[in-house]
């Protein structure tokens, strides 16, 4: 196993944690360390590194927005429940 496909391994161990819902903060920091040190190493070139933080980013923001209409619901739910 040459260097590029342990670099990318450790990005997509990462990737399928947050793919199968980890929301963890600890999990999104590997990831992007992983994404950054490959990339700086030279072990992926540009267009990887681009690849792989765009679809990060996506991730991060599908979850947030997720996280975000969760509260609403809460509050909402609340906010019926009390004027019931």
């Amino acid at each position: 196993m040459n260097k590029h496909d342990i670099a990318t391994g450790m990005i997509d161990s990462r990737f399928a944690l947050l793919n199968a819902g980890d929301t963890s903060a600890a999990v999104h920091a590997e990831t992007s360390m992983a994404i950054e040190l490959a990339h700086s190493l030279g072990v992926i070139d540009i267009k990887e590194y681009g690849a792989y933080r765009a679809r990060l980013d996506r991730i991060y923001d599908l979850q947030s927005q997720y996280a975000l209409d969760r509260m609403r619901l809460s509050a909402r739910s609340r906010h019926d429940h009390a004027h019931s």
